[in-house]
């Protein structure tokens, strides 16, 4: 019976199959989830590494953020509820979202951000509290902290430090120190000594100094956060914040958030300069994680920071903090840069010499070159190095009839010189060694090969300088010695070759009439002879009136100063008289 009624039941069911056809299968959607929030300062703050739950009728799915506070999955098309399970804390303020939305199409963006969020303030005793019961406000943690941080400076150029104990000890990273011959450590504007290296670890980028702690009363050490096998001081998606001398700056502080905790770095959206380098990096207790190292930017974004775990400085400090015993390093005070800056009134005027003479300032010495530089002249050379690209630029729309900037506009100094103040008064010295084509080289190609290219080579290697006015030699206030590489392929040259080029500042003062006799001693790797290149009157002249301005600037302030504090020791003294 059954085996009759089979025929017509799979009949039956193609009948009903054509006339109620079966839903066809949907595709699912693909889901981008996105966490952003913005902080007070109007910043956008990706959340990486963070867990969200998608919960449906028919699936439910978790993921996980990366670095761009992105995350992708594909879910059946249905209503959902967004939840996270944990909150993320910004700005004083907790995050959390809980909301439904619904997937349908191909794709779709789930965004969470401040407006979606569900917020409460943070209570003022859940952060963290330093050793001192002080903790959560920025403000007050750089009022407190900003003196344990210090600028380092090597030949290299300059980085940033911090006191871990109260002897002395700096810790820094290593590529701030390479193995420059000169090491100095700056406190504020006015305050610079000499600094010695104790001890250093390349393979962990750590490196460890000693100064004479005398000539900083101030000083104070940075806490260290207490760390202990298989704990981390500091938790992903955590605010941190760190004080450092990008660019040219002191102590300033920046902030972000603990992006991912490795086994020896942590990563991190906050922003990273040149100049911060080995400086430290604290968490919301105000107590030291990691030493900011290295800062990778795409131009898409804010990009992501490498910071040296504190764990992998430990045992450097521990292994060599007996060495800071005994006689300390120098604390006399090294020269600094000017705290006036050069005029800007000044630098206008540079421009309105309708007769410059550049000559004094290019010298042929030896094997080297030698370029002196003022801010007259470093400011007249990028005047004039705009100027011609901004009448290239003109000379181009003209040929498209496009319309273009009155020549008075372009003639004028940018308006944000005005307030700049970005020439410090310092007179600059640069050595590179000459490039020229060996004699053997040179002779077989004239004879030989006249039409190949000249092959050419740096003739020295720049080790130092020393700058006498009259028999005193001029201590520099920041000496430079700086690797260059040079690769060139055309016709008339092929040169692959590197060197090392003499950056060195000195004081506005550094010659001048009164010197009786100016000269520059250079110093090669070859340890032949020095170079001696006594500047003409001619020279010294026009270095010396190229600051004519900043004494004018200068003596009005000192003047102006000397005045107040008169004025201060009458009022003083009134006062204690009554």
């Amino acid at each position: 019976m059954v085996m009759k009624c089979r025929p017509i039941c799979v009949a039956l069911f193609f009948l009903l199959a054509c006339a109620f056809p079966l839903p066809a299968q949907q595709s699912p959607v693909k889901v981008r989830v996105r966490i952003v929030l913005v902080d007070k300062d109007l910043n956008q703050k990706p959340v990486p590494f963070f867990v969200v739950s998608l919960k449906g009728g028919v699936k439910t799915a978790e993921v996980k953020t990366g670095l761009d506070g992105t995350a992708e999955t594909s879910l059946p098309r249905g209503i959902y509820t967004v939840t996270t399970p944990k909150a993320v804390e910004l700005a004083g303020k907790r995050f959390s979202w809980n909301l439904q939305v619904k997937l349908s199409g191909g794709e779709q963006s789930l965004d969470l951000n401040n407006d979606n969020a569900k917020t409460e303030e943070v209570s003022k005793a859940a952060p963290p509290e330093s050793a001192n019961g002080r903790g959560g406000d920025l403000s007050e943690q750089f009022k407190r902290l900003k003196n344990s941080v210090v600028t380092v400076r090597s030949e290299l150029g300059h980085g940033t430090g911090f006191f871990v104990d109260n002897k002395g000890l700096v810790l820094t990273n290593q590529h701030v120190v390479g193995s420059s011959g000169y090491l100095a450590v700056q406190f504020d504007r006015e305050h610079k000594i000499v600094a010695k290296l104790i001890a250093a670890d390349p393979a962990k980028d750590v490196a460890l100094l000693w100064v004479n702690t005398a000539s900083f009363p101030s000083a104070v050490p940075a806490p260290l956060a207490p760390t202990s096998k298989g704990a981390t001081p500091v938790q992903e998606g955590e605010r941190v914040f760190t004080i450092g001398s990008p660019l040219s700056l002191e102590k300033i502080i920046t902030t972000g958030i603990i992006s991912k905790v490795q086994e020896h770095i942590l990563i991190s959206d906050i922003n990273i300069n040149p100049g911060n380098s080995g400086g430290p990096l604290f968490n919301d207790a105000g107590q030291v994680v990691g030493l900011t190292t290295f800062g990778e930017r795409d131009g898409a974004g804010p990009g992501v920071s490498g910071i040296v775990r504190i764990e992998e400085a430990l045992t450097l400090i521990e292994m060599n903090r007996a060495k800071a015993t005994g006689v300390p390093p120098s604390g006399t005070l090294l020269p600094v840069e000017p705290l006036t800056p050069y005029p800007i009134e000044g630098l206008k005027a540079a421009l309105k010499r309708e007769k410059f003479d550049a000559r004094p300032y290019y010298l042929s010495v030896g094997d080297f070159n030698v370029a002196l530089s003022t801010p007259p002249l470093d400011f007249r050379e990028q005047e004039e190095e705009r100027l011609q690209a901004e009448r290239a630029r003109q000379k181009r729309n003209k040929k498209h009839q496009d319309t273009v900037a009155s020549e008075d506009d372009s003639d004028a100094p940018k308006e944000w010189l005005e307030d700049a103040g970005a020439h410090p008064a310092v007179f600059e010295v640069y050595v590179q060694a000459k490039a020229k084509e060996g004699v053997g080289a040179g002779f077989g190609r004239a004879f030989l090969t006249p039409n190949a290219p000249a092959k050419l080579k740096f003739k020295a290697d720049f080790q130092k300088m020393q700058l006498f006015c009259g028999e005193k030699e001029v201590q520099p206030i920041h000496p430079g010695r700086v690797p260059v590489s040079v690769s060139v392929h055309n016709r008339a040259v092929k040169m692959e070759d590197a060197t090392f080029k003499g950056i060195y500042l000195y004081p506005p003062d550094a010659i001048n009439p009164q010197c009786g006799q100016a000269k520059l001693v250079i110093y090669s790797t070859k340890g032949d002879e020095p170079i001696i290149k006594v500047f003409d009157e001619k020279t010294v002249q026009a270095v010396w009136a190229d600051f004519d301005a900043f004494r004018r600037v200068a003596e009005e302030k000192a003047s102006k100063d000397n005045d107040k504090r008169k004025t201060d020791s009458i009022a003083a003294s009134a006062a204690a008289t009554k």
